[in-house]
């Protein structure tokens, strides 16, 4: 009698992936949903969340929530992608010191 292992990622056939959102990323209209729902102005949402890549869209619901309990919202989105390095402040590949 031969035995059979299925292996560590579990069977093949009937295994699935968990679902996945980390493609979804923040678009122009979705700027425009976020600064309708939470009142950030586009110009603070489109600095912090379109890079390249852009911000998943479940993450910058989550930090348009955060911020919109500061005095000033866009002031404290705009803070924190500086600080994190996102969007607009993203910190480019390429060295510029080399020519």
């Amino acid at each position: 009698m031969t035995t059979t292992t299925i292996p560590a990622g579990g069977d093949p056939f009937t295994a699935r992936n968990a679902p996945s959102t980390r493609h979804h990323r923040v678009d122009d209209r979705f700027l425009e949903l976020l600064e309708e729902d939470f009142g950030i102005p586009e110009f603070a949402l489109s600095h912090a969340f379109m890079g390249v890549p852009a911000e998943p869209k479940k993450s910058a619901i989550a930090l348009c929530e955060w911020a919109s309990q500061a005095h000033d919202p866009g002031r404290a989105l705009l803070a924190w992608a500086r600080k994190n390095g996102r969007g607009t402040f993203r910190p480019d590949d390429v060295d510029l010191g080399e020519v």
